[in-house]
């Protein structure tokens, strides 16, 4: 990736070493991390960088993942989503992409997975409903 076209991610993890091992893995394939703790300074980050994607914990303090997307409401259809999350209940997993979630990636991840959904978010979806998921 050129520096012209690399894109910019906000990355919203409270855990400094998930946070600092997706920011590096992400910046060795090519994009701008930008990473967030809590999910107010995620929204602010959204807001103040204009990503061109997100990556997104649940378990935020202060304002939680489900909270960061409801606050983004239509924002999610021009910024995709991938959420990063140790809970992977199919509850949570179909919550995340009714609200606009296009990707939903659980911990422990594989760091090429990481990168190959994160490649993935900018793809063009072939139908609105589709998602990729764990």
């Amino acid at each position: 990736m050129s520096r012209n076209t690399k894109k910019k991610i906000v990355i919203a993890e409270d855990d400094d070493a998930i946070l600092e091992l997706v920011t590096i893995r992400l910046e060795l394939a090519g994009y701008h991390a930008i990473g967030a703790r809590t999910g107010f300074q995620a929204l602010e980050r959204v807001r103040s960088t204009q990503p061109d994607a997100l990556i997104l914990d649940i378990g935020l303090p202060q304002l939680d993942g489900f909270g960061v997307l409801a606050q983004l409401g239509r924002r999610v259809e021009t910024m995709p989503v991938c959420m990063l999350t140790a809970r992977h209940s199919s509850s949570d997993v179909r919550r995340a992409i009714l609200m606009g979630a296009r990707a939903y990636l659980t911990k422990p991840f594989n760091d090429q997975s990481l990168v190959d959904r994160v490649a993935r978010l900018f793809e063009k979806p072939k139908s609105s409903g589709d998602v990729w998921q764990l």
